[in-house]
């Protein structure tokens, strides 16, 4: 019984391929943008670029670890075209997020540095993981990234009043996160094994990977920080703080999705709302970010 209930009710909504569109955006990074594009506030500013730095090759991986399956999937069935759409979108995030980075290493950021540390972790994960465990640390990452993603489009007054150009990039990432958030869990789900296998296997894994990311987000800000000169303000991180965990803080707000993770019928389609996924959309076409064609 308690396998059946590991495995999605036929009830679950899908998405089909069409839903993950496939954009080619290119965003602008000129340095007239202010240093401290968040509301001139130091710290959220950098809590936004430490993600960014960590996106180019955190997806890489994301993105070597579904392909790594593709053999296994029926080449004319929903979730292979799911999967196409999935790295096309993943490749966009790569190139976009490797130019915002550059603007931040003309401000003097150590995105060399802190590259080196990411790629020296996923050298290790690759030699002691096994393509398994790749993808089901995937699919957690792809989690954290669903539930970001959706409460910045539920409550799009979290970019309010922050420089345009930024803004726009982080709306964009934020849709295609969503759009894509259950195809490394669909895959890993097909490929994974057994359902309570595949339960203790993800379970695990999330409460691992969300150590390891915690701390290594961390490091990333106080590095940007120190670069920054500016790692003694005591204000600032309260600031930071404040904006996480107060009332309502960001990280306050996406705890019920993320505890939903070790849920044995967890789904991510059971994350957001179509309508707000439509508004956001019709949002992004306004400021000229189309779908490509088919």
């Amino acid at each position: 019984m308690y396998a059946k209930r590991t495995d999605d009710s036929t009830h679950e909504r899908r998405n089909d391929a069409a839903d993950i569109r496939r954009r080619n955006p290119r965003f602008c990074f000129a340095d007239h943008i202010p240093r401290y594009w968040y509301r001139d506030n130091r710290r959220v500013t950098r809590f936004f670029d430490a993600f960014s730095i960590m996106f180019p090759l955190g997806e890489k991986f994301f993105v070597d670890s579904v392909r790594q399956y593709c053999d296994a999937l029926p080449a004319d069935g929903t979730l292979a075209a799911q999967v196409d759409a999935f790295l096309y979108q993943e490749a966009a995030h790569i190139r976009e997020h490797r130019a915002y980075n550059r603007r931040l290493a003309r401000q003097g950021m150590p995105v060399d540095a802190l590259e080196a540390l990411m790629r020296r972790r996923q050298q290790q994960c690759r030699r002691v993981a096994s393509p398994l465990l790749q993808l089901t640390f995937t699919a957690c990452l792809e989690h954290y990234t669903a539930i970001l993603a959706d409460l910045l489009l539920r409550d799009p007054a979290i970019l309010d009043g922050v420089d345009p150009s930024m803004a726009a990039i982080w709306r964009w990432h934020a849709i295609e996160e969503t759009e894509h958030k259950a195809v490394a869990f669909d895959v890993f789900r097909a490929c994974g094994g057994g359902a309570i296998k595949r339960y203790f296997m993800r379970t695990a894994a999330m409460l691992g990977v969300t150590a390891c990311f915690v701390v290594d987000l961390g490091y990333f800000i106080v590095r940007l920080a120190r670069a920054d000169r500016d790692a003694g303000n005591w204000r600032s991180w309260a600031q930071l703080g404040w904006w996480l965990f107060g009332a309502p803080g960001i990280v306050t707000r996406v705890l019920p999705a993320w505890l939903a993770w070790f849920s044995p019928r967890f789904h991510p389609a059971r994350i957001g709302n179509p309508a707000t996924l439509a508004a956001a959309r019709a949002a992004l076409a306004a400021d000229g970010v189309t779908t490509e064609p088919a």
